[in-house]
């Protein structure tokens, strides 16, 4: 803050006192000077010339005292001004007085004297008062200042107060988090490896217990198809007989043939018995003789007793009746 301006405005205070303090004696020197009555025959001295040197000592030291006593400074105000010093008395040379007015004109002039050490004395005081409200005023704001620091300096530890409670309320709460989802994450990884295992138990347990339906099924199979085998042989015991004995009653045996040829012939059934395939596997050399046999087989078309079997035992079907070939020579039939 700038002192410029309560500096000006104080000098301008105290010009302003100076000045009302020299024009008041000198308006009070003109005022106290007594009119001359009228139709009264006065002689006009110069008081100068009339004063005595004695007259001068008393009022002097008079004075001096007066002043002095007036310009103590009050309890616990420290003076700006040193204090006047006495002032030794001039020795004089006395001349007499002759005017009745010399008394009268000294006490107006200690009473100015009196007036113009009052006015001294309270300039005084008020430069004084000015100095001490001025010495109050820069102690009030250093005050204030110190004042207005310590707010600022406490409102900035608060303010890092709150902002270190924040941070660590914002850290705890992660690190709360955190710690919520690593629980979760191992309690989920516990669950999974929980139904994980207890899904390979599972699957073990179904797998086991498969594989014996199956080996039990197997078993059951193998034994149906044991006995369904055992009644397909017992069925299949004259199956070649008879199917020759078909095929013979077909066959038609052409003029060229010689007793000593055969012809091999591959024939293929359906579960049913009905011939689905023929085809010559081994040429008897009398073309008409190899045709009059596949003509046979085709002749035949299905053998109902190879469908008994069939349903019987479709294993011992596969094995033995699916595919099978025939030799066809023109005095008999064999496989």
């Amino acid at each position: 803050m700038s002192y410029f301006f309560p500096v000006i405005l104080a000098l301008s205070l105290h010009l302003g006192l100076l000045g009302s303090f020299l024009w008041s004696p000198l308006s009070e020197l003109d005022q106290s000077r007594p009119l001359p009555p009228r139709h009264i025959n006065a002689q006009m001295y110069d008081l100068k010339e009339l004063t005595t040197a004695i007259q001068k000592q008393k009022i002097n030291a008079n004075d001096v005292e007066l002043v002095e006593e007036k310009q103590q400074p009050p309890k616990n105000v420290e003076p700006v001004q040193q204090p006047l010093k006495k002032a030794e008395p001039k020795k004089l040379e006395t001349k007499p007085v002759e005017d009745l007015k010399e008394p009268l004109q000294s006490a107006r002039e200690l009473e100015k004297q009196k007036k113009m050490a009052q006015r001294a004395l309270e300039k005084q005081k008020l430069l004084n008062e000015l100095d001490k409200k001025k010495s109050a005023a820069l102690k009030q704001r250093e005050i204030d200042a110190q004042r207005k620091r310590l707010a600022k300096d406490q409102a900035e530890q608060q303010a890092l107060l709150k902002q270190q409670q924040r941070k660590k309320k914002q850290q705890q709460k992660k690190i709360a988090k955190e710690k919520v989802e690593k629980q979760a994450a191992v309690d989920k990884k516990r669950k999974v490896e929980s139904l994980a295992k207890k899904k390979e138990q599972d699957d073990k347990r179904k797998a086991q217990e498969l594989a014996q339906v199956k080996n039990v099924q197997k078993q059951i199979a193998q034994q149906a198809e044991f006995a369904a085998e055992q009644v397909a042989i017992e069925l299949a015991s004259g199956v070649v007989g008879y199917i020759n004995r078909i095929l013979s009653s077909n066959l038609r045996i052409p003029s060229s043939a010689r007793n000593g040829i055969k012809a091999l012939v591959r024939v293929k059934l359906l579960q049913s018995g009905r011939v689905v395939a023929v085809q010559l596997v081994e040429s008897s050399g009398n073309s008409a003789f190899d045709r009059a046999a596949e003509q046979a087989v085709w002749r035949s078309e299905s053998f109902p007793r190879v469908s008994e079997i069939a349903k019987a035992s479709p294993a011992y079907f596969n094995r033995e009746l699916r595919t099978f070939v025939i030799t066809f020579k023109p005095e008999e039939l064999r496989w």
